[in-house]
């Protein structure tokens, strides 16, 4: 078994005024607590929020010393930008209401990081690449994922990949997420984002894109609440070199984190913080070794990375095109729904900045 170094150390983000627009209980049990971690300088200024109890909630932070004292809370976008400046944004609105405030906060000369997806249709994707844009996409910066992007690299052509992300969500019918028109879909937006992320930076050169997706969905089962959007969805996708994937999503399901990647000369299988990695040497022999991730902090590498790479317009235009690609896969999926067939994906060139990344989001 062999143990990995912990994640990077903090940045040294020179006392940086970040702004957050959105404040529910993601952001106050998961983005805070990594923010804090990640930029420990860095000072949440603002939080913008049009629901009257986070006032209350941010109060309450305050007081567990959680935040500093003078955090003001805004129910308008437009009163917040006044209070500035900031160097940065943080998104975690309901999806809807995501384009509009990153085109303000961008018009502002802000940069954005915002919770997935990259946006909601390709049209929308092509108006943000120009942009200061980059999504909240944390498990390419596990240690995992770090490695196997490493090995494949060296392994050859990718020949397939299965992806499975469940979760076992529960009643959220009264929120924004169930509503289809609010969310922008269900399972295929929120959980599978995750994979087209992952799947863009796997297979980002125009001879290895995807061609085709096939989606089939199912609603609510019989002991949950009805709700608008999907709740499950199994896609199949066919990329332009032949290489073939399976992505199953669910959140009706317990807590599943699952990859398998098969290259020519190696594969690597994934499971939270477990992986196996098979390597097949030219004479025929394989070697396998088990790797445990230790201390591992996605979020906060992640936010770390973003914050050391702020000014690196190489790094925003290699996020835009993984953004714009898997906002395609996304948009092909929907497509696939609606017509019950398999669906093209858009070909992207031309839409963003040909910059090949890595899995970190680094060009190269």
């Amino acid at each position: 078994m062999t143990r990995l170094a912990p994640p990077d150390s903090p940045v040294a983000d020179q006392g940086w005024r970040l702004l957050i627009v959105g404040a529910g209980q993601r952001t106050v049990d998961v983005l805070l607590p990594a923010l804090h971690r990640a930029m420990p300088t860095a000072r949440v200024a603002a939080i913008c929020d049009p629901d009257p109890a986070v006032a209350v909630r941010i109060a309450g932070l305050t007081q567990a010393g959680r935040l500093v004292d003078d955090v003001s809370v805004f129910a308008e976008l437009d009163r917040a930008l006044a209070a500035g400046p900031y160097q940065v944004a943080i998104l975690a609105c309901p999806h809807d209401l995501h384009q509009k405030a990153t085109l303000r906060l961008t018009d502002a000369h802000i940069a954005v990081w915002k919770e997935k997806p990259y946006a909601l249709t390709l049209q929308q994707a092509a108006q943000l690449a120009p942009r200061n844009v980059r999504v909240l996409a944390h498990r390419p910066h596990g240690q995992l994922l770090q490695i196997a992007t490493d090995r494949m690299a060296a392994w050859g052509r990718l020949l397939s990949y299965r992806i499975r992300i469940t979760r076992p969500t529960g009643d959220y019918t009264g929120t924004w997420r169930a509503s289809a028109e609010r969310a922008g879909g269900g399972a295929i937006c929120d959980l599978g984002y995750h994979a087209f992320d992952l799947i863009s930076r796997l297979t980002g050169g125009p001879s290895a894109r995807p061609a085709t997706v096939y989606a089939v969905t199912t609603g609510s089962p019989v002991h949950r609440p009805a709700v608008e959007v999907e709740e499950s969805a199994h896609l199949t996708i066919t990329h332009a070199d032949g290489c073939a994937g399976t992505v199953h999503l669910s959140r009706c399901e317990e807590r599943a984190d699952e990859m398998d990647l098969v290259a020519e000369q190696g594969r690597i299988t994934i499971s939270g913080d477990q992986s196996v990695l098979r390597i097949t040497t030219p004479a025929g022999r394989t070697h396998h070794a088990e790797v445990t991730a230790a201390d591992d902090d996605p979020w906060a590498a992640m936010l770390c990375h973003h914050a050391q790479t702020l000014s690196d317009t190489a790094v925003t235009a290699a996020e835009a095109r993984i953004g714009i690609a898997a906002t395609a896969l996304m948009e092909a999926a929907y497509t696939s729904v609606r017509l019950g067939r398999p669906a093209h994906v858009a070909s992207c060139a031309g839409a963003a900045p040909a910059t090949v990344p890595t899995l970190e989001g680094r060009a190269s």
